[in-house]
């Protein structure tokens, strides 16, 4: 099926998780999975609970079929953390009533990519293992969410993950984010992004200098300073949110920007840059 979905994958526009019954590639998020959809075989392929052919073309009609249909729903997506763990934040805004009578869950699932199988893997060994779930930030049955208007109309999940570094290479790692109707098996909407390393910033693989993002003081009395660390050739966009999702400002990156906050409270920034990369920091606001 590569002929069908890699054009899919290359364009940003599909990110598949692919799930092991057995083996290596395993898991508790797997086995829930595979109960959700009530497989009992593989290989299955399943879109919004539906089984699609085997057929490439009809494959690729599954996933076109898809994307032509609107989507109400924005995902956010902040992870706090390091190479051995940390907290997913997720932001979910509905822009109108998604006409769900069952659970809206959201699920969080960080994959490794490029892992190479060995002989444990039986017949793949030797080969690439790609979009491999190894962790869980809101566990392998996802988080309920609801929404009650007016729209639109944002909720907030967290959870903490780990990661074994001496098995997970963390510049393999990303992260997906989708959110799903649990009676018609409906995905509203998806987010994949790298894992950010929030502790110590991205470094910029062009060789023009590195991306980084700072907030000072911190914690603040509310009037604090964000810089952003960009190659001469690279843009980016800075959004100031709260915990509860709740956008504070958004502006362009530059190596200084002034903001005040009234509230008290826990806040994020997160930059994302014209070549893909996604940068995050928490700050504080006290009084």
């Amino acid at each position: 099926m590569k002929s069908a979905i890699n054009p899919y994958v290359a364009s940003g526009e599909v990110a598949p998780l692919y799930l092991f019954y057995n083996g290596p590639g395993a898991s508790t998020f797997s086995s829930a999975r595979f109960t959700y959809y009530g497989v009992t075989g593989t290989p299955t392929v399943k879109f919004d609970g539906t089984t699609a052919g085997y057929n490439p073309t009809t494959y690729a009609t599954s996933i076109a079929n898809r994307l032509a249909v609107p989507s109400y729903v924005d995902i956010d997506v902040n992870m706090v953390g390091d190479a051995t763990g940390g907290t997913a934040y997720v932001s979910v805004t509905a822009e109108q009533d998604l006409g769900v009578s069952g659970q809206i869950k959201v699920w969080t699932v960080i994959c490794e990519d490029h892992e190479m199988a060995t002989s444990a893997w039986g017949g793949y060994n030797g080969q690439e293992m790609m979009w491999i779930p190894v962790s869980f930030p809101l566990t392998a049955q996802g988080n309920v969410i609801s929404f009650t208007g007016p729209y639109p109309q944002t909720v907030s999940v967290a959870g903490s993950y780990t990661l074994n570094p001496a098995t997970h290479i963390f510049d393999n790692l990303n992260v997906v984010t989708f959110v799903q109707a649990t009676s018609t098996r409906e995905v509203f909407n998806a987010s994949y992004m790298d894992l950010p390393d929030t502790a110590t910033g991205i470094e910029d693989e062009s060789g023009l200098g590195t991306t980084d993002l700072a907030v000072w003081p911190n914690p603040s009395n509310g009037a604090l300073s964000i810089g952003a660390a960009l190659p001469e050739s690279m843009t980016g966009t800075v959004t100031v949110f709260s915990i509860a999702g709740r956008t504070i400002t958004r502006f362009d990156a530059s190596p200084v920007t002034p903001i005040s906050i009234d509230e008290p409270g826990i806040y994020f920034v997160r930059m994302e840059t014209s070549d893909g990369q996604v940068l995050s920091e928490r700050f504080t606001v006290v009084r």
